[in-house]
């Protein structure tokens, strides 16, 4: 059933046809001084990846023992009320 507070599907396919549209020239109007942009990046990201990818297996690994620990959580929950 249906949330009342959501748009219909009809209303939402119509606003993503209308973003698309609005903001297709503004993105394609900026494009080239984002490509320059880019390129100047890339030598400063190739520097910065070691970093990145520490961060990234960092955040992966909280993760990971967030997702353990409420794993364990729900199991001794469900044993407690088997019990």
């Amino acid at each position: 059933m249906a949330n009342n507070k959501q748009p219909s599907r009809l209303e939402a396919t119509i606003l993503a046809v209308v973003m698309a549209v609005v903001g297709a020239p503004v993105l394609f109007d900026k494009l080239g001084s984002l490509v320059r942009t880019w390129v100047v990046c890339i030598p400063a990201m190739i520097h910065l990846a070691p970093v990145l990818l520490v961060a990234v297996g960092a955040i992966l690994l909280l993760a990971d023992q967030g997702a353990m620990s409420t794993e364990s959580g729900s199991q001794r929950q469900t044993e407690g009320d088997q019990k």
